[in-house]
Formats: C-alpha cells, structure tokens, sequence
C-alpha cells in the first residue's frame, strides 16, 4: 500500500520547528526514526544526521556514517528561501519513505510539508 500520509506527535512537530527556527538562516536536518501504519508513516523521534554540515541553501551529512537502522523512515529540512517544495537534489538524496520540509517562519504546523520520494504532496496528520 502506498503511503497518503505523515503522522507527527505534537511534541515532534514542535521540535521540527523549533530546530528550523534555531538553524535559521541554515537549513536544517533531521532524521525521522518510525514505522508504517497502514497508509501512513508515524514518526517516532528525530536522530541528528552525523557530521552534518548546513549552509543557507543546502545541508549534507556522511551517509556512510548513517546506522544500520531500519526505523529511519526519511527525513526532515528546512528551506530558507521558502520555496515548500523538494528540490531535484532533495529527490536524488531522498532517503526512506517520506520528506517533509520546513519553510520560514517556522511558527505553525502550516510551514510542515510532507513529500513521498516522487515528490508527491502527502497529508500531515498532528496528534496531540
């Protein structure tokens, strides 16, 4: 079954946009720890991606330091320039089953995009 949708927990949410807003005017990175529920993706926590290196339009880290983790389900950054979509980089480097972007300000969950790794829009589901 395909994946439709991203389940965030409040509390991880919150984290993604407070790590973005911290990071600004760099990008920021996530990684996404989780698991597979039905058609959607619930994520867990994040994990900090090794030797990650951020600058104001792009971030890299050291796959080859990645792991051996199979509840990494993808991945999170930001987009200074506010542009809410993945980028061909972005879908080159696509790790997992899910994306999601942040763009500025960072305040609402409506800055929270979510992408498959064709980079098709998926839904956002927030729990408290």
């Amino acid at each position: 079954m395909m994946v439709k949708k991203v389940i965030l927990p409040s509390k991880v949410a919150d984290s993604l946009l407070e790590m973005a807003k911290l990071a600004y005017p760099l990008e920021m990175l996530a990684l996404l720890r989780g698991k597979k529920k039905g058609d959607g993706v619930y994520i867990e926590e994040l994990l900090f991606a090794p030797l990650s290196e951020h600058s104001g339009s792009s971030v890299y880290f050291r796959l080859d330091l990645l792991p051996m983790d199979f509840t990494i389900v993808g991945l999170a950054h930001s987009h200074p320039s506010g542009i809410p979509k993945p980028s061909l980089d972005d879908l080159y480097n696509f790790i997992g089953r899910v994306m999601l972007i942040l763009i500025p300000p960072f305040s609402s969950y409506r800055d929270i995009y979510a992408f498959n790794s064709d980079g098709k829009s998926l839904s956002i589901v927030i729990e408290p």
